[in-house]
């Protein structure tokens, strides 16, 4: 499993670097703890990490599922479920609700079943929407 980790840090920085590749950035803050989700999407291929606030380093997400509610009068809105990956092992779940430009729900649930519920924090993003910037 640590082969795939490997092979996914270089699938991630390879991506970035594609020109048709779409990179989503999520800014989330739950009490004191803040955290940024990235979602890179390619054809129809979905990665992404989380990286917390004080980490030095980032966590990738394996992506599992996406649910789509469609709606008359507005943007359709998406679930999309992730595990957490730590040393080639489902270490936690995250659920992320979308709809638009907005984040509606980012909760993460650790394998003892422990739920910690982030509230997107507007207020956290760079000018560009590329970035998280704590303050």
């Amino acid at each position: 499993m640590q082969v795939f980790v490997a092979i996914f840090s270089v699938f991630i920085m390879s991506l970035s670097f594609m020109a048709h590749a779409s990179e989503t950035v999520g800014c989330f803050s739950a009490g004191k703890m803040n955290v940024k989700f990235v979602k890179i999407s390619q054809e129809g291929l979905d990665i992404g990490y989380v990286k917390y606030e004080h980490s030095k380093s980032a966590i990738p997400l394996l992506f599992v599922k996406t649910e789509e509610q469609d709606s008359a009068d507005r943007p359709s809105s998406f679930t999309t479920d992730w595990n957490e990956m730590l040393n080639g092992k489902v270490n936690g779940y995250y659920t992320v609700m979308s709809q638009g430009a907005r984040f509606y729900q980012f909760d993460y649930k650790s394998l003892k079943g422990k739920v910690t519920e982030f509230s997107e924090n507007i207020g956290a993003y760079n000018d560009d929407r590329s970035d998280c910037v704590w303050k």
